[in-house]
């Protein structure tokens, strides 16, 4: 009986730690899980503020109050102040360290846990572009990614195939973006008006990419029609940085050569008088955007589309 007893004792021994470490092990459990999620608030935080910064770019102080502004919207309590860094004028870190604190785990001595995580954006130029308009700007007459005073001011775009010349100097023409090459020998310019109204109105529905003829085509009543829709939405249109009336099999409506894109807004609706059989005429003005999934280079080559993207 004695013997009995000695043993029930130590079972009761036993069960006492195995409770308490069952106990322990569920209390960190409990932490961890707190833990996790606080990675993940934070993660969120750094993610959004360096995508909130990179709109900025290339300007690096507006991008890091944006950034840090970002930060503090989705947490807080960081050690030390998570400040961007920018590893070029594209691109814009941000590294957010905090302390989340245990409850269950002071019992076995974890006071809290420290949190670090990072997060890096990127900012592109797209080097294809989809829904775009068939309408092709000069490069002349366009704004520069960084240019100052351009976007937002009033520009006076004028399309005249009176002679080669004229053709050749003008700042924007239709175009049939349906017909690209890589040569001008071999583009085409065979849409018709109601090919050119569609794709006004709708975006033309393939991928472009940058480096290629596009034969131009002629502007119709339709036409006219069709860009007046659009007044005040912002367009996306190809540049151009040369025209030549010879190219595309099309001597009598010439070609252009794509080197990127634009956003363009049409300011006012388009009167007869600046739609002449010769000479065409818009008011408009650029704006920069932000244009998603579609590919692009690092950095800030283009005309005032850019892309966005986490790249850690």
């Amino acid at each position: 009986m004695k013997r009995l007893r000695n043993e029930r004792g130590s079972v009761v021994v036993m069960v006492v730690l195995m409770i308490t470490a069952l106990t322990a092990i569920i209390a960190l459990a409990f932490d961890f899980g707190n833990w996790y999620s606080a990675k993940r608030k934070l993660q969120n935080a750094a993610d959004s503020a360096v995508l909130a910064g990179a709109q900025d770019l290339p300007n690096t102080a507006t991008a890091s109050s944006t950034a840090v502004t970002y930060e503090n919207a989705n947490d807080s309590g960081f050690s030390p102040s998570g400040t961007p860094t920018f590893p070029d004028s594209s691109t814009i870190d941000v590294t957010l360290t905090k302390d989340s604190p245990g409850y269950f785990s002071k019992l076995v001595g974890i006071n809290s846990k420290r949190i670090t995580v990072h997060a890096r954006a990127q900012v592109g130029t797209p080097t294809e572009m989809h829904n775009v308009l068939p309408i092709g700007v000069a490069q002349s007459a366009v704004c520069l990614v960084g240019s100052i005073g351009c976007f937002q001011s009033a520009k006076t775009l004028t399309f005249d195939d009176t002679t080669t010349t004229s053709f050749n100097s003008s700042s924007w023409g239709l175009m049939d973006v349906s017909g690209g090459s890589t040569s001008s020998s071999t583009c085409q310019g065979q849409a018709s008006s109601s090919d050119i109204q569609t794709w006004i109105q709708g975006g033309y529905p393939g991928t472009l990419p940058v480096n290629r003829y596009f034969g131009g085509v002629n502007g119709q009543k339709s036409t006219q029609n069709a860009l007046n829709t659009q007044v005040g939405q912002v367009l996306l249109v190809p540049v151009y940085n040369q025209a030549n009336i010879g190219w595309c099999q099309n001597p009598a409506k010439g070609g252009f050569y794509i080197v990127g894109w634009a956003a363009m807004v049409i300011d006012q609706v388009i009167p007869d008088s600046d739609w002449n059989p010769h000479v065409k005429t818009l008011h408009v003005h650029f704006v920069q955007y932000i244009v998603h999934d579609v590919p692009s280079t690092p950095g800030f080559s283009g005309f005032g589309l850019k892309t966005i993207s986490l790249i850690q």
